[in-house]
Protein backbone atom coordinates (compact mmCIF):
# COMPACT_ATOMS: atom_id res chain seq x y z
CA UNK A 1 0.00 0.00 0.00
CA UNK A 2 1.07 3.54 -0.66
CA UNK A 3 0.69 6.45 1.72
CA UNK A 4 -2.46 7.60 -0.06
CA UNK A 5 -4.17 4.21 0.22
CA UNK A 6 -3.59 3.66 3.95
CA UNK A 7 -6.72 3.88 6.06
CA UNK A 8 -6.80 6.69 8.56
CA UNK A 9 -5.77 5.66 12.02
CA UNK A 10 -8.08 6.78 14.77
CA UNK A 11 -6.42 8.14 17.88
CA UNK A 12 -6.72 5.78 20.79
CA UNK A 13 -8.98 7.04 23.56
CA UNK A 14 -7.12 8.14 26.64
CA UNK A 15 -7.79 6.44 29.91
CA UNK A 16 -10.10 8.50 32.05
CA UNK A 17 -8.50 9.75 35.21
CA UNK A 18 -10.62 10.01 38.31
CA UNK A 19 -11.85 13.53 38.99
CA UNK A 20 -10.35 14.95 42.13
CA UNK A 21 -12.39 16.65 44.81
CA UNK A 22 -10.28 19.78 44.38
CA UNK A 23 -11.17 20.00 40.69
CA UNK A 24 -14.86 19.60 41.50
CA UNK A 25 -14.61 22.33 44.14
CA UNK A 26 -12.96 24.71 41.65
CA UNK A 27 -15.64 23.98 39.06
CA UNK A 28 -18.39 24.66 41.61
CA UNK A 29 -16.77 27.97 42.58
CA UNK A 30 -16.47 28.97 38.94
CA UNK A 31 -20.13 28.09 38.35
CA UNK A 32 -21.18 30.23 41.34
CA UNK A 33 -19.17 33.18 40.02
CA UNK A 34 -20.79 32.80 36.59
CA UNK A 35 -24.26 32.68 38.11
CA UNK A 36 -23.55 35.82 40.14
CA UNK A 37 -22.20 37.58 37.05
CA UNK A 38 -25.31 36.60 35.07
CA UNK A 39 -27.58 38.02 37.76
CA UNK A 40 -25.59 41.28 37.82
CA UNK A 41 -25.69 41.43 34.01
CA UNK A 42 -29.48 41.01 34.00
CA UNK A 43 -29.80 43.85 36.53
CA UNK A 44 -27.65 46.11 34.37
CA UNK A 45 -29.74 45.29 31.30
CA UNK A 46 -32.92 46.20 33.19
CA UNK A 47 -31.36 49.49 34.34
CA UNK A 48 -30.28 50.27 30.78
CA UNK A 49 -33.76 49.54 29.43
CA UNK A 50 -35.30 51.76 32.11
CA UNK A 51 -32.91 54.58 31.25
CA UNK A 52 -33.70 54.28 27.54
CA UNK A 53 -37.42 54.30 28.28
CA UNK A 54 -37.04 57.36 30.49
CA UNK A 55 -35.04 59.11 27.79
CA UNK A 56 -37.63 58.26 25.15
CA UNK A 57 -40.59 59.30 27.26
CA UNK A 58 -38.81 62.13 29.08
CA UNK A 59 -40.47 64.81 27.01
CA UNK A 60 -37.33 66.50 25.80
CA UNK A 61 -37.60 67.38 22.16
CA UNK A 62 -36.40 69.98 19.71
CA UNK A 63 -39.88 71.47 19.42
CA UNK A 64 -39.90 75.24 19.65
CA UNK A 65 -36.23 75.69 18.87
CA UNK A 66 -35.51 77.51 15.66
CA UNK A 67 -33.94 75.45 12.94
CA UNK A 68 -30.83 76.93 11.37
CA UNK A 69 -31.21 77.09 7.62
CA UNK A 70 -28.01 76.73 5.70
CA UNK A 71 -27.63 78.76 2.55
CA UNK A 72 -26.98 77.05 -0.73
CA UNK A 73 -23.76 77.89 -2.49
CA UNK A 74 -25.56 80.21 -4.88
CA UNK A 75 -27.34 82.08 -2.07
CA UNK A 76 -24.10 82.46 -0.14
CA UNK A 77 -22.32 83.78 -3.21
CA UNK A 78 -25.09 86.35 -3.77
CA UNK A 79 -24.86 87.54 -0.16
CA UNK A 80 -21.09 87.88 -0.32
CA UNK A 81 -21.19 89.71 -3.64
CA UNK A 82 -23.95 92.02 -2.36
CA UNK A 83 -21.92 92.78 0.83
CA UNK A 84 -24.68 91.28 2.96
CA UNK A 85 -22.11 89.16 4.81
CA UNK A 86 -19.10 90.63 6.45
CA UNK A 87 -15.93 88.72 5.59
CA UNK A 88 -12.73 89.05 7.53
Amino acid sequence: MTDEEKPEEKPKPKKKEPISEELIKKADEAAERLEAANIKHEELIKQDEAAKTEETLGGEADAGTPQVKEDSDEDYAKKVMGNDIKTE
